[in-house]
C-alpha cells in the first residue's frame, strides 16, 4: 500500500510540460544531478532521483516510504554574467490567451503549494553568481535583505495568490560544476567515487561507467510524463535509485576483477587446442561483455546472465574440467533458452558469458 506522498506525486498535476532545453544545457543537469546523487551515496543517504517530474529533478528521501520532496531546478549562464532577483521572479506574459508563465522562482513555489502537505525544499542551483548576495555555496532566502525578501515575496503571491510564503525553504545554490568543462569534472568525481569504494589502487575505467549511467538519466529524463499512472511506474521509468546504483556498484567492481581472468582463460584454451580465430572473436567477446555488463537496464543481458549462472551453479562440472566442456555442458543444460536469444547474441558472446561465470563462482 502507498503512502500518501507516493500517491500525491501521481495524481497532483504538474505545473507545465517541460521547454526546450538546449543539449549544453541538459548536459549540465544532467552531470549535476550524478555529482549530486554521488555525495548522497557517500553520505550514506537513501535516495530516489526523478528526472522531468514536477521540475527538472525531484528528489526523494526513500523509494519505500518517502516523508520528504526536494524540487530542484538546475539552470546555467555564460561564465561571468550574474543572477537577478527580477530574473528569478519575472513572470513572462501569456501568448494567445494563455495564462502567463510562472517565473523560475513562481515555479518553485508552485509545487510547494501543490504538495503542502508534506515536507519540501526548494532549491535553485546554477554555476553563476548572484548580484543580489555575497558569493556563498548556499543562500537561504530568508537570508537576503530584507528589500530582496520582500522582492520573492510580492511575486510569488502576485503568481500564486495572497498567502504566507515561507523563505526558509528556498535555497539559492553555486554549483562548483564549471559551466565550461563539467563533463570532465564529473569525471574526476567518479575517479574519487571508485578510489573511496574500491581503493586508490583500483583499476576500473569511469568512462564505460559515466557513459551508461548518463545514457540511463537521458532515458529516464526523456519517458513521458503522462504516461506514469503510478508510483511504482514513476520508479521504473523516471528515477535512479540508491538500490539501482548498488546495485550497479556491485557490478562494476565484479566487472573489474572479472576482467583479469582473460589471461588465465585464454592460456588454458590454447593448451585445449583452440585455434587463434576463435581466441581473437572470443577476446572481442570477452572485452565487449566486459562493457555491456555495466549497463544495469539490459534486461535481455541480465536474464542470459541469470540462466548461465544458475546452470553454472547447479551442474555437477567436476573439478578443473577443459573450458571447451563447461561451454558445451552450460549450453546443453539451456539450449532451450539459448534458442530464444540467438538472434540478440551471437556465440562467442554467450561463451564468454558461460566462462566469466564459470570462473566467477571458483
Amino acid at each position: 500500500m502507498h503512502s500518501k506522498i507516493q500517491s500525491d506525486l501521481i495524481t497532483v498535476n504538474q505545473t507545465e510540460t517541460a521547454g526546450y532545453r538546449s543539449p549544453a544545457r541538459f548536459a549540465y543537469q544532467r552531470n549535476w544531478a550524478l555529482a549530486e546523487l554521488i555525495e548522497y551515496h557517500l553520505q550514506g543517504k537513501d535516495y530516489v532521483f526523478a528526472f522531468e517530474f514536477h521540475d527538472d529533478i525531484l528528489i526523494l528521501d526513500s523509494e519505500d516510504n518517502p516523508s520528504s520532496l526536494q524540487f530542484v531546478q538546475v539552470k546555467t549562464k555564460t561564465t561571468g554574467q550574474k543572477w537577478s532577483v527580477n530574473q528569478l521572479t519575472k513572470s513572462e506574459k501569456g501568448k494567445n490567451g494563455n495564462p502567463d508563465k510562472l517565473s523560475i522562482i513562481g515555479k518553485l513555489y508552485e509545487n510547494k503549494k501543490n504538495f503542502s502537505e508534506h515536507s519540501s525544499q526548494l532549491r535553485f542551483v546554477t554555476n553563476a553568481y548572484f548580484s543580489f548576495t555575497d558569493p556563498a555555496p548556499i543562500t537561504i532566502a530568508n537570508e537576503l535583505e530584507k528589500k530582496e525578501q520582500d522582492k520573492i515575496t510580492s511575486a510569488v503571491q502576485a503568481q500564486l495568490g495572497n498567502g504566507t510564503v515561507d523563505l526558509s525553504a528556498l535555497r539559492l545554490e553555486q554549483s562548483t560544476l564549471s559551466v565550461d568543462d563539467h563533463e570532465k569534472h564529473i569525471r574526476g568525481i567518479l575517479h574519487n567515487f571508485f578510489e573511496s569504494l574500491f581503493g586508490i589502487e583500483h583499476n576500473i575505467p569511469v568512462s564505460p561507467w559515466y557513459q551508461s549511467i548518463s545514457d540511463q538519466i537521458k532515458i529516464k529524463n526523456n519517458y513521458p510524463s503522462d504516461q506514469i499512472t503510478s508510483f511504482d511506474d514513476l520508479i521504473r521509468n523516471k528515477c535512479i535509485t540508491k538500490s539501482e546504483i548498488e546495485d550497479f556498484v556491485y557490478r562494476v567492481n565484479r566487472s573489474s576483477s572479472g576482467a583479469d581472468n582473460w589471461d588465465i582463460i585464454k592460456c588454458q584454451l590454447q593448451n585445449e587446442g583452440v585455434a587463434p580465430q576463435e581466441l581473437i572473436k572470443l577476446q572481442r567477446s570477452w572485452k565487449k561483455y566486459t562493457t555491456d555488463r555495466l549497463d544495469y537496464d539490459n534486461n535481455a543481458l541480465k536474464s542470459l546472465e541469470s540462466d548461465i549462472s544458475d546452470a553454472v551453479r547447479k551442474t555437477s562440472l567436476g573439478d578443473s574440467p577443459p573450458f571447451k566442456d563447461v561451454i558445451l555442458i552450460i549450453r546443453k543444460e539451456i539450449s532451450g533458452k539459448l534458442s530464444k536469444v540467438g538472434s540478440i547474441f551471437d556465440g562467442h558472446y554467450i561463451n564468454s558469458i558461460i566462462l566469466w561465470q564459470y570462473c566467477e563462482q571458483l
